[in-house]
């Protein structure tokens, strides 16, 4: 019988093994810090890239580290100021004769807090939703000047004029149609690369004009995105009149 039950509880102690083994427990040396790898949307590792842990209370309270070579990055947080916290990151670009800065997607964007051993991973996007609303790609701003169409009933048809898009990618060519956007008409969340672009409407030849530059209207215009406007940090738009 005592044979029997030490069988019995070796048995048991086995199973217990396996079972706590099969759920490994966070890296106790992280605790306290965030942890994370950056990379481009095709898994590529992207290193020099900043990110930013900012606190979520306390103004003016941040963590800088920048990623390895290999796209890693670890950084600790401090004793205090106590409460939580989130994570960003941010990649900077010259283009088109132009700089440009983008928001990279998080794969979590909750907060955590110090006696955590948080992981947060970016990746390179250049369009799709964020998560606080707006979208990662640029936007191509509408108004009419000399014509009465339907702006609504307007689409944009985008040739692209290099073989790649700004992150190296590869560009191709898209329609999309107009839409209001809090009184503004315009096709939004486009990657930023170099295109050409032609207004298409039903029965009628309609011309754009770069409201920023000195050109004669024309059926397709080129385009360069930067900023025109009042817009944020890492937002990117173009704006042409549309004529007849």
């Amino acid at each position: 019988m005592r044979v029997l039950i030490n069988l019995v509880l070796l048995l048991a102690f086995t199973a217990c093994k396996k079972e706590s083994g099969s759920t490994p427990s966070p890296d106790s040396s992280s605790a306290g810090a965030v942890t994370g790898k950056v990379a481009d949307s095709k898994g590529n590792a992207l290193g020099g890239i900043k990110v930013t842990v900012e606190h979520t209370v306390w103004h003016a309270s941040y963590v800088f580290t920048t990623t390895d070579n290999g796209g890693n990055y670890k950084v600790k947080l401090p004793d205090e100021p106590a409460g939580s916290w989130t994570a960003k990151a941010q990649l900077e670009k010259s283009a088109y004769g132009k700089q440009y800065k983008f928001d990279l997607a998080a794969d979590r964007t909750d907060a955590f807090t110090l006696d955590q051993a948080a992981v947060r991973n970016f990746t390179w996007r250049l369009s799709g939703q964020r998560p606080d609303g707006g979208s990662y790609g640029a936007h191509v701003d509408i108004y009419q000047f000399g014509t009465d169409v339907d702006l609504s009933q307007v689409r944009l048809q985008f040739t692209p004029s290099e073989s790649v898009l700004i992150d190296g990618t590869p560009a191709a060519a898209f329609e999309r149609p107009v839409h209001d956007v809090a009184g503004t008409f315009m096709v939004t969340d486009v990657p930023i690369g170099k295109y050409t672009v032609k207004a298409i409407y039903p029965g009628k030849t309609l011309l754009l004009d770069n409201r920023h530059e000195d050109d004669i209207p024309a059926v397709s215009q080129p385009i360069v995105f930067g900023k025109y406007g009042y817009l944020g940090e890492t937002e990117y738009n173009i704006e042409f009149y549309l004529s007849e």
